[in-house]
Order: structure tokens, then C-alpha cells, then sequence
């Protein structure tokens, strides 16, 4: 677990170290905001089309091989990128680069494998502050290197750290991180890698609670890629901030995030409950993201951020966790993939209207529509909370 902590630690700070500086990289090379979320959207695009045979993969060749060889495209990525000087080889990098990111669901099936019972939404939160931590790090590394101003910031200094934190990262695999999925209990159907998405889709929604938790994660997604996609330009609009100062403000939400899921994640949850938690991150969601679209001072920036990175930091491991309990050893990965992929298309569908909102109808109304879309996702988790008491 260890290993595997900071495995996904190395690798999402090599990833952070780009998220402040990418909106203003593709305005270098001529893209608009449209065009910029757009180019972000694509990203988890391919996340959402690659991660279920990833999955799948994993489940049939074990969790180690997988990690290692969608770590090594990530280096790709980050190469291609501090190489990049037009639209289309940005492009290119973020296609490769969304094709490795689509391993969380690998990551997280590997917790599910050396994890059980009520342990299993501490462990995945646990996992989950590797990210946060990542987050928390990489972008203020990212900003420190690029540097204080839009105009004369060095991009390829930070796409070039990133690729030689990815080179670790896989290195670590190779040689550090442990078998976790026995031979036993791999998937042995024939040509179990390629079956087709429908069938894996049917795998994973075979049960209603199933079909309702990806719904409401779906939509959190949203929410929470909408905000992420147009955050730095937002920042640098709004409150006139650099790429250094934008990278510290992440520093400060992967930070919260992190406290979240090392301290208060396991304690909440067993006091709680797995579905009352998830409805609680939601509802922050919702606060956080209205006081955001009200806000022009960095002070009520950092408290709506707290609000946010919280929620969003109790969401995505403990929703995990409640959809691995309804997968079978054989399966989680493809299930873990495909609900990762549910992950994937909502962080689509946010950024790809998040920059037309954003020049069309205001800096705030992006902020304002995912404030609004987390509404319904409230109304879902009511819903998996009442059928989980029925049961």
C-alpha cells in the first residue's frame, strides 16, 4: 500500500505540475478559453473510452502490468508537451496523456484487492490523498518554475519535471510495487480484454443502486471538472493572478484535501456511513461552488475552495468504495473502470461548456450552472441512501 501510495503520489505531481499552466500554454499557441476546455475535455475523453478495457485488462494480466505501461505513456505526454509548439501537438500530448491517466480505476481495484470490509473507505482514502497531495504540490511546483507572469512564463521547464517524475513513478512499478490480484482470481474467459463496452456496461449497471450512484457521480463531475477546467483563468481575470500565485492556490486545495482523507475520512465514515458521507460531500459541493461565483477577493477564494477540495476529497473514494462493495474480485476492475469512465465523461461534459459559459455569459456563470447541477446529484444520493436502508 506503501508503494503504491507513492507510486500515485510521484506520478499526480509530475501531472500537477501542468494544471496551472495549460489554460495559458494553449493561449500561447493561439487557442481561446473555448478552445482551451475543450482541449482539457479531451483529455478525460479518452480516460472515459480507454479506462473500462483497461480494466479489463487488469483483471485478466493483474494490476502491476497495467500501472506500469499507462505510467510510461504519461512521460510520453509530458515530453510531447514541453516539445509542443502549436495547437496541434498540445493536442496530441493531452490524447496520450488522457489514454495514461485512464489507470485510476486500476489503482483503485488494486486498493479493493489488499483491502476488506469497513477498512476498505479508509484504504481508498488513504489512495486518495496521494492525489490530493499531488495536487496539492505539483501545481504550486509548476507555478514556482513557470513563474510570477502569463506573458513570460516557462512552459517547458515544468512539462519536462513532470516527465522525469513520471519516469519514477514508473520505475517504482517496475521494480517496487507487488502483484495484488492472485492468479486465482483473474478473470480466465477467452478473449476477456475485448469484450465489447455494452457487455462491460452490463456488468457494471446490473444492480440499481449501480445505475443510480454513476448517474449522481456523473454529475458531481461535472461539477467539480467545470470548476478545475476554467479555475486558472477565472483566478488571472478575476483577481489578476499569475500562474505562481494560481499554483499556490492549489497548493492550499490539495492540502485541505489531503487533511480530509488521512484524518477525518476514516473517523466520518464509520461514525456516519459511507452513503450520509457521500451526500454530505455533495451538499459542500453545491455551498462551495455559489460562494465562488460570488466572490472577487482571494480570502473568500480560499474559503470556497475549502468548501470545494473538502467535498470533493470525502466524494471520490468513499462513492468508490460503495461501488466496490457491489463487485465481485473477478469483476472490480472492469466495474472500478467503467465507474471511473462515469467520472471521465462528466469531467467531458464540464469543461466542454465551462469556457463558452465563460465568454458568453460571464466569468461567474460557470461556477454558478455547477452549483445548480449538484442539485439533482443531492437528490440521487437520497435516493441510494434510501435503498441501501430498504435492503
Amino acid at each position: 500500500m506503501l508503494v503504491l501510495f507513492l507510486v500515485t503520489f510521484v506520478n499526480l505531481l509530475g501531472f500537477g505540475l501542468l494544471t496551472p499552466l495549460l489554460p495559458f500554454y494553449v493561449e500561447r499557441v493561439g487557442g481561446g478559453p473555448e478552445l482551451i476546455t475543450i482541449i482539457i475535455a479531451l483529455y478525460s475523453l479518452m480516460q472515459f473510452l480507454i479506462g473500462p478495457t483497461i480494466g479489463r485488462l487488469s483483471d485478466k494480466y493483474g494490476r502491476k502490468p497495467l500501472l506500469f505501461w499507462t505510467t510510461a505513456g504519461a512521460v510520453l505526454s509530458h515530453v510531447l508537451l514541453g516539445m509542443a509548439d502549436s495547437l496541434w501537438l498540445v493536442i496530441i500530448a493531452r490524447l496520450i496523456g488522457g489514454i495514461a491517466a485512464a489507470n485510476t480505476g486500476v489503482a483503485f481495484a488494486y486498493v479493493a484487492d489488499v483491502s476488506t470490509g469497513s477498512e476498505r473507505a479508509k484504504s481508498m482514502g488513504i489512495l486518495g490523498s496521494a492525489f490530493s497531495f499531488g495536487f496539492m504540490f505539483g501545481p504550486a511546483m509548476g507555478g514556482i518554475l513557470a513563474g510570477p507572469d502569463v506573458e513570460t512564463a516557462n512552459f517547458m521547464l515544468p512539462a519536462f519535471s513532470a516527465a522525469a517524475m513520471a519516469s519514477i513513478a514508473a520505475i517504482s512499478v517496475l521494480v517496487f510495487l507487488p502483484e495484488s490480484l492472485k492468479p486465482e482470481e483473474r478473470s480466465s474467459a477467452t478473449g476477456a480484454d475485448q469484450i465489447p463496452m455494452m457487455s462491460q456496461l452490463r456488468t457494471t449497471f446490473s444492480q440499481a443502486t449501480m445505475v443510480i450512484l454513476s448517474l449522481m457521480a456523473f454529475l458531481v463531475y461535472v461539477s467539480w471538472s467545470t470548476l478545475l477546467s476554467i479555475f486558472a483563468l477565472w483566478v488571472n481575470r478575476v483577481l489578476e493572478l499569475g500562474p505562481r500565485d494560481i499554483g499556490l492556490i492549489f497548493l492550499y486545495s490539495g492540502f485541505v484535501g489531503a487533511v480530509c482523507q488521512l484524518v477525518i475520512i476514516g473517523p466520518i465514515t464509520k461514525r456516519i456511513g459511507e452513503n450520509a458521507v457521500v451526500m454530505m460531500s455533495i451538499a459542500g459541493m453545491g455551498v462551495g461552488l455559489a460562494v465562488l461565483a460570488m466572490t472577487t477577493s482571494v480570502t473568500m477564494t480560499l474559503l470556497a475552495m475549502t468548501l470545494v477540495s473538502g467535498a470533493h476529497s470525502f466524494f471520490s473514494p468513499v462513492s468508490t468504495a460503495v461501488i466496490s462493495h457491489h463487485a465481485k474480485p473477478s469483476e472490480r476492475g472492469v466495474v472500478l473502470g467503467v465507474f471511473q469512465g462515469i467520472g471521465s465523461l462528466g469531467r467531458v461534459a464540464g469543461p466542454t461548456f465551462a469556457g463558452i459559459a465563460f465568454v458568453q455569459f460571464g466569468y461567474a456563470s460557470p461556477y454558478w450552472i455547477s452549483a445548480l447541477i449538484t442539485v439533482p446529484a443531492l437528490m440521487l444520493a437520497f435516493s441510494a441512501i434510501r435503498r441501501a436502508r430498504a435492503a
